[in-house]
């Protein structure tokens, strides 16, 4: 699946998308720069629809008025970390962890979640391979232990 996604998005975007068209999260938000007008194309040819700003930013979905609602949300003023992670299909309590430490902070909370040791079943949840595209969830899990995170993985990981 991830050989028809443009080359020139992040790594990162592979995960996203994968899980996007495997049915397994609902919408993808993906910073696409000024590639808004060529990201709409290619979601056409695939499928979905497609929605951008003029920040850089894409909401991928098989709904429009869902990557419409996510795009809204996620420009929207203020803290809306809760409300865009259930747009995004994220488990609730990696939503709300999420929403503890607002946007500014989850990039120091995916460092000290990928900092702890993943073991058993909790391996496919270390959110240390989304840069490189090859992790099995979008969303940083809330903890090293996530039964939540755990069962998405597991869902992933089957398709």
């Amino acid at each position: 699946m991830t050989g028809r996604i443009p080359s020139w998005l992040p790594p990162s975007a592979v995960t996203d998308i994968d899980l996007l068209m495997l049915g397994l999260k609902p919408a993808a938000r993906l910073y696409v720069g000024e590639r808004g007008r060529e990201i709409r194309g290619w979601a056409r040819v695939q499928g979905l629809f497609c929605s951008a700003d003029r920040d850089g930013y894409a909401v991928l979905s098989r709904s429009g008025a869902t990557a419409r609602r996510v795009l809204d949300v996620d420009r929207r003023p203020g803290r809306h970390a809760v409300a865009l992670g259930r747009m995004l299909g994220y488990p609730e309590c990696c939503t709300r962890a999420a929403a503890k430490v607002g946007d500014e902070g989850i990039d120091a909370m995916c460092d000290a979640v990928a900092a702890r040791r993943f073991r058993g079943k909790f391996k496919g949840i270390d959110p240390g391979a989304y840069r490189a595209g090859r992790a099995l969830l979008s969303h940083v899990p809330c903890s090293h232990n996530c039964g939540a995170s755990a069962k998405l993985a597991m869902r992933r990981s089957e398709c």
